[in-house]
């Protein structure tokens, strides 16, 4: 009886969310104490808890869900953006992002908030999250399997804590079909079915454990010609350190099918990746822009060593994150040029740039920004800084009036890329 009790006392988190903080991480001690309490004394007795209370709405097989954040996706359905004109931006109109306002809890903005509250400013960063759930009376001593399968040729297995009552599963591609399996180490069944994802836009957004920020999936966008970009190839976003992936996050990783790491930092740079065996670049750039499109190290241009690291690892199957410490600007320098190669439309990519607004503030906005300023603001629209600094300057490179052409030829009279690594990123990178 007592095994049984505890099995209802345990909160599984596997996939959740949420960011950790001082508050949880307290939270959280003091839950572990209670369940340590001895029995013998009543008043000492561990209370009832729910152990589906950080499970995410419930999945059920044959259901069609939302994938992406619904306030990026309003953005993303609703704004169109023209090629070299960046005189004007939309975002800050949008709720679920840092603009410097506070909001009710409508999503309108609160004209009687008389000072800025940082605490409580809305992030969109995260993707939706479900639960699959079971069951007590169906588990068994062990460690438990999810399976998962898309249509999309990926498949991922995620080890499940013993006793656990659910699983939460998010980073889920929009418009997508899935199937999965919840297995014991025995092979009896816990929970299978199969759903399917929706959505407007085709942003793949990612979020691992406990507070992987800003993350996102370039593929999903359309070429000009007509070609769209592979999925579960490239991902950006911020930091992905000890301090910001627990050991939930880091299984989570492996099960996305992430294979390398490539740091852009300077100072806070790694020594090794985040993730035991992930392939590891870090070339040590200390800012974005042009600046870092035409400086190097004694290893050459740090666009060839960012370009070249990520060509080999698609070429070993191997996807790749990169990310500076907040996903912004040295991120989105390089996010420019990878879009741009393959052939999105500019306009399209300084859309997919701006979706850092949706980001907590401290990747939105720097504590930099924020310093001495009673309503400090989100700086980084397509109109200013990396995105008005890079994109210029491709344009001013292009041979045939493209942006494409802008990039390849940067690579190729600028980095010193070979045609052969230009080749081939188009290769694996899109899809007819």
């Amino acid at each position: 009886m007592k095994k049984l009790l505890a099995l209802f006392l345990i909160v599984p988190v596997l996939m959740y969310c949420a960011p950790a903080n001082d508050a949880n991480q307290e939270e959280n001690q003091e839950n572990s104490e209670e369940q340590n309490k001895p029995e013998d004394n009543p008043e000492e007795q561990t209370p009832t808890v729910d152990p589906f209370a950080k499970a995410g709405p419930e999945l059920h097989d044959g259901d069609v869900l939302q994938a992406t954040n619904p306030n990026v996706e309003k953005f993303l359905s609703e704004v169109t953006y023209p090629d070299k004109d960046l005189s004007f931006t939309h975002v800050l109109e949008y709720y679920g992002g840092f603009n410097g306002k506070t909001y009710n809890e409508n999503g309108e903005e609160d004209p009687a908030g008389t000072a800025f509250d940082w605490k409580h400013q809305p992030t969109s960063d995260k993707p939706c999250s479900y639960s699959i759930r079971w069951t007590a009376d169906d588990l068994e001593e062990g460690t438990m399997t999810l399976h998962m399968e898309d249509a999309y040729e990926w498949s991922g297995d995620l080890e499940i804590a013993e006793g656990a009552l659910y699983v939460n599963v998010t980073n889920l591609v929009p418009n997508d079909s899935y199937t999965y399996k919840v297995t014991t180490s025995s092979g009896k069944v816990l929970a299978q079915g199969a759903f399917t994802t929706t959505g407007k836009s085709s942003l793949h957004q990612v979020f691992f454990s406990g507070s992987c920020r800003n993350g996102r999936d370039l593929g999903g966008w359309k070429t000009l010609d007509g070609k769209t970009v592979r999925y579960r190839r490239m991902y950006r976003g911020g930091r992905m350190q000890a301090e910001t992936v627990n050991n939930k996050g880091k299984l989570e990783i492996p099960f996305e099918g992430i294979g390398a790491q490539l740091d852009l930092r300077n100072s806070d740079k790694l020594s090794r990746p985040a993730v035991t065996g992930l392939e590891f670049c870090a070339p040590g750039i200390e800012e974005g822009g042009t600046w870092m499109l035409t400086h190097g190290n004694d290893d050459g241009n740090f666009g060839k060593q960012c370009f070249e690291f990520t060509v080999n690892c698609l070429r070993k199957n191997k996807p790749v994150y990169f990310h500076c410490s907040l996903g912004r600007d040295r991120t989105g320098t390089f996010d420019i040029l990878c879009l741009g190669l393959l052939g999105v439309r500019e306009g399209d990519i300084s859309k997919a740039y701006e979706v850092t607004y949706f980001a907590p503030v401290g990747y939105s906005v720097s504590s930099s920004e924020k310093s001495g300023n009673p309503e400090p603001i989100f700086k980084n629209t397509r109109m200013a800084w990396a995105y008005a600094d890079v994109a210029p300057y491709f344009w001013s490179l292009s041979q045939d009036g493209t942006f494409a052409n802008g990039v390849e030829h940067y690579l190729l009279d600028v980095a010193g890329v070979s045609q052969q690594d230009i080749d081939d990123f188009r290769t694996l990178m899109l899809m007819d």
